[in-house]
């Protein structure tokens, strides 16, 4: 049974009942199809890494590869280990789990600024598998009975703040450059630098990321059943989005990128330990043996 109650407040207590709404075959052939996911993640991966199969200029090409260098040793893994404990019902897997699958999806959502090559079906399968494996897993989830596994040590202003702020900063990073742009009539450098004709990365943070994360932030600070799940997914994705950054700024340096902005590393390094720092108090929270549970 599900419960209609959608916040998670002090002194509200929760006995969630299992679903019995054919949830669990959904999220069992989800967990299934993770593992799909994570072979044509490592073929991705693996190609990009070892192969030239990448058309793309020089600044595209290394930070593809940055990103697949992360993929191999953090996503895949992680994805898969996820799903297997997430199915023997740990729900700190379960959220690091789709976090990671909006990783990939995010990732792969790039395919309409990378040039074509041979593994255009893979990034394709990748994008489209992920997606709709994270749509059938957030339906077929009890997130209030996620909210009331909770306790009163989940770092929920903190992890507000975190949200809010990554929101703010990555609104400022990339809307103060499309204002710009549009002010100026001239073309953001990113974009000219990419070699491609749209601005990919604009349209996926400031239309995608930014808003989830604002969403994010505000129904965990109202302690909304849905915020404590965005919580914990938008926090694994932080982890691997601050990797991946680290990982393209690693390979444009190794690829002697003639222009690199190093002054940005630090603040990836900061994006990927603030993530998992806060990670590991926020899901340290989590009682997956309580019937019940409350947030501060």
């Amino acid at each position: 049974m599900v419960l209609t109650e959608a916040r998670v407040s002090e002194g509200t207590e929760f006995q969630p009942q299992p679903r019995q709404d054919g949830s669990e075959a959904r999220l069992a052939w989800c967990y299934k199809a993770s593992a799909l996911i994570a072979v044509l993640l490592a073929v991705a991966a693996t190609g990009g890494l070892f192969f030239d199969v990448y058309r793309d200029n020089l600044w595209v090409s290394s930070q593809l590869r940055g990103q697949d260098f992360v993929s191999l040793v953090f996503a895949v893994p992680v994805l898969l280990a996820s799903a297997f404990l997430a199915n023997r019902g740990s729900t700190k897997a379960q959220l690091v789990w789709m976090g990671t699958l909006g990783y990939v999806l995010y990732s792969y959502l790039y395919i309409f600024g990378i040039a074509w090559n041979p593994l255009f079906l893979i990034y394709l399968m990748l994008m489209s598998l992920s997606g709709f494996t994270l749509v059938r897993a957030l339906i077929s989830i009890d997130a209030t009975a996620i909210a009331a596994k909770f306790t009163d040590r989940a770092p929920i202003r903190a992890v507000t703040r975190y949200l809010a702020i990554f929101t703010a900063g990555l609104g400022v990073l990339w809307g103060a450059q499309a204002v710009a742009a549009t002010i100026t009539g001239e073309v953001p450098k990113s974009v000219i630098d990419s070699g491609h004709p749209t601005g990919v990365v604009f349209i996926l943070d400031l239309g995608l990321v930014v808003p989830l994360f604002l969403m994010g932030a505000v129904l965990l600070r109202r302690r909304r059943a849905w915020g404590f799940v965005l919580g914990g997914i938008l926090l694994t994705k932080g982890i691997a989005e601050g990797l991946a950054l680290l990982g393209m700024s690693l390979f444009m340096y190794l690829s002697e990128y003639p222009v690199m902005d190093v002054t940005l590393v630090p603040l990836w390094a900061a994006v990927s330990i603030s993530s998992l720092v806060l990670t590991f108090l926020y899901f340290r929270a989590i009682n997956d043996h309580a019937n019940k549970g409350r947030s501060e």
